[in-house]
């Protein structure tokens, strides 16, 4: 069975999305088989990866319009397409028997093929988050060290423990880890000082700093690896996905 892990965070702006696909593109560099999915309605995701015009896309293939299709983004890594539409999903499928897990219900054909999954989230806690949950392996918070950074924290974290208790087992959260981090602001330290000492055993090693690069390869559909390989946000991203694999 593969490993699927959700990045989740009720926050937007947090790096949420250029986490889902600088890992996913780590974890291929490292070997393994990965397939995105997103499940944003914005599709930063899918776009930032260079998928433009896709015919197929994750909110048909949970219509059963059609089979969900993966999209090869480079050797070992696939995507299956965001779209828009995903905003209407909770008023079409808020009323079917079993609605929380048709996500998991979609994915269960390609275990096989893949040895991550990784769920990009929408910024809320609707019906398209809980089938992510439903269905997770391990959830990873990307989190900004700011001014009410934990607000949105407390929220997913009583989420998942409501998911486990009904839905989910099996869940766990793999991880919280900074994103944006500029360890010279005296406010973004404390922040993260407060969060280590609140959740000592969730708080990665690991920190994504702020970088330009990170912002300039989505909109060249580009990984950090592949836009600039030897950028700081690569060297990040690369430490991160080590650290995830020996959790």
């Amino acid at each position: 069975m593969s490993k699927i892990i959700a990045f989740t965070n009720q926050k937007g702006g947090v790096g949420k999305t250029t986490s889902a696909a600088n890992i996913g593109a780590g974890l291929a560099r490292a070997g393994h088989r990965v397939l995105l999915v997103d499940l944003d309605p914005q599709v930063n995701l899918t776009h930032g990866l260079g998928l433009l015009d896709a015919e197929f896309n994750v909110y048909g293939a949970l219509l059963h319009e059609y089979k969900v299709k993966a999209y090869p983004i480079q050797e070992r890594l696939a995507l299956v397409a965001g779209s828009p539409a995903l905003s209407s999903f909770e008023k079409v499928k808020g009323d079917e028997l079993d609605r929380e897990f048709l996500l998991k219900d979609l994915l269960e054909p390609l275990h096989e093929r893949c040895d991550y999954i990784l769920l990009d989230c929408p910024p809320a806690l609707g019906l398209i988050t809980l089938n992510a949950y439903a269905c997770a392996t391990d959830l990873y918070i990307p989190l900004e060290a700011q001014l009410y950074a934990t607000d949105g924290l407390e929220k997913v974290l009583e989420m998942v423990a409501r998911v486990k208790r009904r839905l989910n087992p099996g869940l766990k959260v793999g991880g919280i880890f900074f994103t944006r981090f500029d360890p010279r602001k005296v406010l973004r330290r404390e922040t993260a000082e407060v969060v280590r000492d609140k959740y000592p055993d969730l708080v990665l090693t690991s920190t994504i700093r702020e970088a330009i690069a990170l912002g300039e390869a989505p909109h060249l559909g580009q990984d950090i690896f592949s836009y600039a390989p030897t950028s700081a946000g690569a060297a990040d991203y690369e430490t991160l996905v080590k650290e995830i694999l020996t959790r």
